[in-house]
Formats: structure tokens, sequence, C-alpha cells
């Protein structure tokens, strides 16, 4: 009866479920901050040293101390009870990125400034891998695929809301008041998550790390594949409008276009969630999509077509990521499993920030339509690689079963 589920359905299932909707609410709150923090600290820095050059640097500083704390900072969740331990987190996220508004206000030198940041970055570096952890005594085993193709979507409308919201909220009252709205939000996240069900860690700890469990590592390869895809075409959104004629301002509501495709065909394989055996297989496809669907925003000859094409290359983005939690879901076993999805996020922020690290150096000299296209690449090969992968598996796997009824 699952299987024949269409989208409003699944979604009124799982809405039935208590304890399902006090967790959409804590962990949509509790990754706010996370989307917040690029254009919230940018703005920060150029509002306490007039330099955005200095904003971007504390970006950097809390997005790479995220990204390096992540497999620490996710097994000191599995490590306890996981409950608790968000609700630890969310109050340590709170508090340093409080800190860190009241030294701006203050006017603390850079060098404070920086090392909150980090602190920052280390605590909210597992927040939204413990959450997905959390979710197998959330809703029950059979809605666990749909759960995560939700939450998939959910990612994404966080990721169109927090920026938005960052963007209104610094031209109405301010950059600091963006650092306020963070640590409520996390905060409110933190309170929200102790009405959830608890999740002891087993009496036993799986030996086996999140990256040594069997096909795993492609996993992560595909993740950081696809951040260094999303890394660079994102930042080149802006360049490719100025090379248009266009205000190069007008990348917010085109990526909100692009976050918006995403969320629909995300609604769409919700339905499909549970049917999925082989995620390889669907992966191939939507890595071919994504790199096919990206090229052409280097041919469009208007706004109004590229706001299309745009719609249409988000599509692939929340599929993948569902694929990748329910496959991590699957093999990861319990006790391991935030440490794994913190390693998942990480990888796919990595990423994201060795993209944007590309565009700066090689924007000069190709050229936003040809660097569009290099990038447009990237996905391709991903797709490539797994298929060779898959095929040299099965090869070797139908060979032995030929020796063996020999």
């Amino acid at each position: 009866m699952l299987r024949r589920m269409g989208v409003v359905a699944g979604l009124r299932l799982l809405g039935r479920q208590r304890a399902w909707r006090w967790w959409t609410v804590a962990s949509f709150l509790a990754r706010l901050p996370v989307t917040m923090t690029l254009l919230a600290l940018v703005l920060l820095g150029e509002q306490v040293t007039g330099s955005i050059a200095v904003g971007a640097q504390l970006t950097g500083v809390a997005i790479l101390a995220s990204g390096l704390s992540a497999l620490w900072r996710g097994r000191m969740l599995d490590g306890g009870e996981l409950t608790a331990g968000l609700r630890r987190d969310c109050l340590l996220t709170a508090a340093a990125v409080g800190g860190l508004a009241t030294a701006a206000f203050t006017a603390a030198s850079l060098p404070v400034l920086f090392a909150l940041a980090a602190l920052q970055g280390v605590a909210m570096a597992a927040l939204s891998g413990g959450f997905r952890a959390l979710l197998p005594v959330i809703v029950a085993r059979e809605d666990l695929p749909r759960a995560n193709a939700v939450e998939a979507v959910f990612a994404e409308v966080a990721f169109v809301t927090g920026p938005a919201l960052a963007g209104l909220l610094a031209m109405a009252f301010g950059a600091l008041s963006v650092q306020v709205l963070m640590a409520a939000a996390v905060s409110t996240a933190g309170v929200v998550v102790s009405f959830l069900p608890r999740l002891e860690p087993p009496t036993q700890r799986p030996a086996f790390a999140p990256w040594k469990v069997e096909g795993v590592k492609p996993l992560f390869a595909i993740a950081m594949a696809v951040g260094v895809a999303l890394g660079m075409f994102e930042s080149l959104v802006p360049a490719r409008l100025v090379s248009m004629g266009a205000d190069s301002a007008l990348a917010g509501p085109l990526l909100a276009m692009f976050a918006a495709g995403s969320v629909i065909t995300g609604l769409i394989a919700t339905s499909r969630a549970e049917r999925v055996t082989h995620p390889a297989r669907p992966a191939v496809w939507l890595l071919l999509s994504l790199g096919l669907l990206m090229s052409p925003v280097a041919l469009a000859p208007s706004l109004m077509l590229l706001g299309a094409i745009l719609l249409f290359a988000g599509g692939p983005i929340a599929p993948l990521n569902a694929l990748g939690t329910i496959r991590l879901q699957s093999v990861v076993p319990p006790g391991r499993q935030a440490e794994g999805f913190s390693l998942y996020i990480a990888s796919v922020m990595i990423g994201a920030g060795l993209g944007q690290s590309v565009t700066g150096l090689l924007l000069p000299v190709l050229g936003a339509e040809r660097l569009i296209v290099l990038c447009a690449l990237v996905p391709l090969v991903a797709a490539g690689v797994v298929s060779f992968v898959r095929g040299s598996r099965a090869h070797v796997i139908a060979q032995g079963v030929a020796e063996d009824r020999a």
C-alpha cells in the first residue's frame, strides 16, 4: 500500500506522527543558522570593519572549522544519549553566535572575531548530522526512506529561507540582527528537541568508523563531487549575469529558482523513496541530469530563459541528497550514524568550498561561460566513475558465481 502512495498521502502519513512534527521543527530551526552563516558573517565583517573581504574571511574560517571538526563532533553525539547531545550543541551554537554578535557590537579585535567565528563553526558542525541520526526513533522503519527524502526537501527550503531572511533582516535592522535571529532559532531548537524520543548509544560501540563501512567511501566521494559542482555553479551565476549585461544582485532570486526546482523534485521523490533498492543506479542518472542541465546556463540568451533553465537544473539535487542519506541510514550501524551523517554533510561543504575556490582562481582566465561548462563536467565525470565501479563490481561478482558453479 505504501508503494502506491502519492506525494500528498505520504506527507500526511508523516504529518500525523507527533514526534516527526516536533523533529521537523527542531531540525529546521537548528539548520537555519548553518544556512545563514555565509551571508551573516560577510555582512557582519563589513559592518564592523567596512570590508567585505574581512567578512568573507570570517565565513571561510567558520566553514573550514565546521568541516574539519564534523567527524569529531559527530562522534561526540554518538557517544551519549543523542537528544541530550543535540540540546547541548544547540545551546553551545547559540552561545557562540551570541558571543560573536556581542564581540562585534563592542568592536572587539579581529583575532577575537576570528576565534569566535571558528567556535561558531565547530559548535554547529554536527547539528544536521545528529538530527538525521535521530530519525530511526522518530518514525517507523518502513517510513525511514520517505522521511529521509522529505528531510532532503527541507534542507533545500532552509537553504532558500536562511539567506533570504538574513538579507532582509540586515537591510532592515543591520547585520547584528541576523546573529540575534540565528541565536534565537537554534536556542528554540534546543528546547524543542527535549520533546523528542531519547536514543541511547548501543552498549558496545561499533568497531568500524563510518568511512570504513563497505561501499560508503564512494558515497562520500560523490557528496564531495556534488559539493564542488554546486560551489562552482552558485558562485558563477552572478558572473554569468554580469556577462549578460545584467545586475549581479539578481543572482539571489535566480538561485532561489535553482533551489525551488530541487524542492519540487524532492517532493515527488518522497512518493518513490521506499522503492529504491539499488541507490547507485538512480544516482548515475541524477548525476548525468545535473551536468546536462547545468551546461545550458552558459548559453542562455535572456534572463527569463536563464530562470527556467535554473529551475530544471536544480531538480536532481534533493533526490541525490535523499539517496545518499537513505544509503547511509541503511549501512552505517547505530552508534556511528551521527558521525557518518556529519561526515557526509562535511564532504558536501568541503567540496563546495573547493568549488568556490576554483571559481575564484579560474574565472579571470576562462570567463563565466567556459567555467560553467567545466563545472557541468564534474557531475558527468562522477556519473561515469560510478557506472564504471558498478560495472566492475558486477563483473567480479558474476565471475565469482561462475567459478563457484564450476
